[in-house]
């Protein structure tokens, strides 16, 4: 669709590079630039900032927010840190909230319980959430975690709480991570929870936790939207 074609040209030329105004031109300027309808502009328009990259001031017209050009982009640690998103956003004092979307006790299937060494049909518990910087949605996390190791987490209100710090504070020795990241286009709802189009690319994040026994723990999938965030790792 040619809108897309515009919605790329504009996060090219005027988000990505962070227009130093911090404004997009007029419907009328960038309609005369890109020679196609205002309606056809307006419809990229919206679409940048139902992603969350722009915002409409109608006093001014389009302000490029600051997570969208970088300036403020939310710094993900987890590569090089074994560190929970609640701990790694409050180090960077960015307030974080949670939505639950799913916060219950399953059955393994062969897929998991491979990845967490269990035999298929055992027990886990199950938490589906979506992560928000500020009001920004910035990732989707599923995590996976045989019910053995703290059979009370089914009642635990993990829209305040950090599972992280949760599973710690249980006594559970926690020690590494195997951690994979990969570029990937969604076909499952959760573009439509990250409020970003569906063509756009989503990093997708693995992890299979270890305690100090070296026995799996939990398996966690996490979705994030490209053009919100970064990983940073220290490589020694």
């Amino acid at each position: 669709m040619i809108y897309k074609q515009i919605k790329e040209k504009i996060f090219n030329q005027y988000i990505k590079v962070a227009d130093k105004t911090g404004l997009i031109p007029s419907e009328r300027s960038l309609s005369e630039k890109y020679k196609v309808s205002r309606p056809t502009i307006r419809k990229a328009l919206t679409s940048l900032e139902q992603d969350g990259l722009i915002t409409k001031d109608y006093g001014r017209g389009y302000i490029i927010n600051q997570t969208a050009s970088g300036q403020d982009k939310y710094v993900d640690h987890e590569l090089s840190t074994f560190i929970g998103f609640f701990e790694d956003a409050e180090h960077q004092q960015k307030p974080t909230s949670s939505k639950v979307l799913q916060q219950s006790v399953e059955y393994a299937d062969e897929n998991i319980a491979k990845k967490l060494n269990l035999e298929k049909g055992d027990p886990i518990f199950v938490l589906s959430r979506i992560r928000y910087i500020k009001e920004t949605p910035m990732c989707v996390a599923r995590s996976y975690i045989p019910l053995k190791f703290d059979g009370n987490l089914i009642n635990q209100d993990f829209s305040e709480k950090s599972l992280f710090t949760t599973l710690k504070d249980s006594g559970l020795q926690l020690d590494k991570a195997k951690r994979t990241i990969e570029v990937v286009r969604e076909e499952s709802p959760d573009y439509l929870y990250l409020k970003i189009d569906k063509s756009e690319p989503i990093l997708k994040f693995t992890s299979i936790g270890y305690t100090k026994k070296g026995i799996p723990f939990e398996y966690e999938e996490s979705r994030y939207p490209a053009y919100k965030v970064k990983f940073e790792s220290t490589v020694c």
